[in-house]
């Protein structure tokens, strides 16, 4: 159950941060997924001291 819980949040947090990059950074979809994969922490800690998470 925690790790089907873990999943749903991590696919959520990968969607958000797409979306900040996309709404916030003039990012296309497929740049924005690619950027996240990527840099997953880098673009998590940026949205942080943005105040989109």
């Amino acid at each position: 159950m925690d790790n089907q819980y873990s999943r749903e949040y991590q696919a959520y947090l990968t969607y958000a941060l797409q979306r900040y990059l996309i709404e916030h950074c003039n990012y296309t979809e497929k740049d924005a997924e690619i950027k996240v994969m990527q840099d997953f922490e880098e673009v998590e800690q940026e949205a942080r001291e943005a105040g989109f998470l």
